[in-house]
């Protein structure tokens, strides 16, 4: 059995109490576990993926190059 720590004892006792964090656009909800700040996003169907990104520039990035795409119009070539 592995060691808990003091913070994730009643995680591992009684379950994780996720508190709903973020609602993404993809109507993903992100949610946050009050105790051990273990993060979980639900996919569509209402199923819980651990796949979040741990790098948080990563994150930070991608959103900044998001805004960059949305802010510069695409400029129409007529041929």
């Amino acid at each position: 059995m592995k060691p808990t720590s003091a913070e994730t004892l009643p995680c591992a006792v009684f379950g994780h109490n996720y508190v709903r964090s973020k609602t993404n656009i993809d109507h993903t909800i992100e949610m946050t576990c009050s105790h051990c700040d273990t993060v979980v996003v639900t996919d569509r169907h209402g199923n819980f993926e651990n796949h979040t990104v741990p790098n948080s520039q990563i994150t930070d990035t991608l959103q900044e190059l998001y805004r960059l795409t949305r802010r510069i119009p695409k400029t129409k070539v007529a041929i």
